[in-house]
């Protein structure tokens, strides 16, 4: 992309994230992806995964020229034979979000309807690969009615430095990670989780959900005060470093995009039997909540491989 790509680097390198318009075109999404799209199951983390390859050409062209070239002016290694398709897909959907008593102390307090995901670093790809330094997401929407609805809130990497430098330095390259504020009804869940701490309506938490040896801490940010909502038409691209917290801000309408990850260059082929195998035996030895949460990724994979396999040995 030449010019054009220094500045979408320039971007990621202060900020943490860009826009590119008009990215696909309406040649790059089919009907048959999006009927596919639109029912198709997900996963425990909210994702659709198993997109057919066929529906995919379009779009993986044009991610795969552009992710390489940006990963090279960042100084990232990122492998260029390698990328991560899913789906992520939220109903419309309005009203508050609901407490959940009674409260687990590993468990969000709320959930949000529609499928809305609160402020976050994404959980399985860290669990999965424990690098997301060397990683860019591209998340393309492919059904949006609306640019000013159903879009994506970050808090932009420049902005977090100034605001807490703490926080910024120990996101970097991190991921499994929530941030709450305290409000009065999850008053009680937050003594819960930090038992012992001043706990005051309207302090804000980091949670960790990957070292043991923390629960979390108090943050020195009012991420909605400080976040930004890029405006999305429908085939524009949103790129962003993994380490960017965000959240998706509304459920004002349907819509479903298209996610591309360009991952580390150590990633490991866990979605092979060989990688799967090795994952599965080194499950003992890992880190409790790491091990938690794997688990249940590791069963639905074996699932999948035992289904494939047993396809294969069915006799003509």
């Amino acid at each position: 992309m030449g010019k054009a790509g220094r500045s979408i680097a320039s971007e990621l390198e202060t900020r943490g994230f860009s826009v590119v318009p008009c990215f696909l075109t309406k040649d790059d999404v089919s009907a048959d992806l999006l009927a596919f799209l639109a029912d198709a199951p997900k996963f425990s983390d909210g994702v659709i995964n198993g997109i057919p390859e066929a529906e995919m050409a379009g779009i993986r062209s044009k991610v795969e020229e552009l992710v390489p070239e940006l990963a090279g002016l960042l100084g990232l290694s990122i492998r260029n034979d390698r990328f991560k398709y899913c789906s992520i897909r939220i109903k419309e959907a309005h009203g508050p979000a609901v407490v959940r008593t009674p409260f687990d102390v590993h468990s969000d307090p709320k959930i949000a309807p529609g499928g809305v995901l609160n402020w976050h670093l994404d959980h399985f790809s860290y669990y999965l690969y424990e690098d997301h330094w060397n990683w860019l997401i591209c998340y393309m929407p492919v059904i949006k009615p609306s640019p000013d609805l159903a879009n994506l809130a970050i808090v932009p990497s420049d902005v977090l430095e100034a605001c807490d430098p703490e926080l910024a330095r120990r996101v970097r390259g991190r991921g499994a990670m929530r941030f709450r504020c305290v409000e009065p009804d999850t008053v009680d869940w937050f003594a819960m989780r930090f038992p012992g701490q001043p706990i005051a309506i309207g302090d804000w938490f980091a949670i960790d959900d990957y070292d043991d040896a923390t629960m979390g801490w108090k943050i020195d940010i009012d991420l909605e005060r400080h976040k930004v909502v890029p405006r999305l038409e429908v085939h524009d691209l949103l790129i962003m470093r993994a380490d960017v917290i965000h959240r998706t801000n509304d459920a004002g309408s349907d819509r479903i995009s298209i996610r591309c990850d360009g991952m580390p260059l150590c990633a490991r082929e866990v979605d092979t039997l060989s990688g799967l195998l090795k994952l599965t035996a080194r499950l003992p030895f890992v880190g409790k909540k790491r091990r938690y949460n794997l688990s249940n990724w590791v069963r639905g994979e074996w699932r999948q491989h035992l289904r494939t396999i047993a396809g294969k040995c069915v006799l003509p």
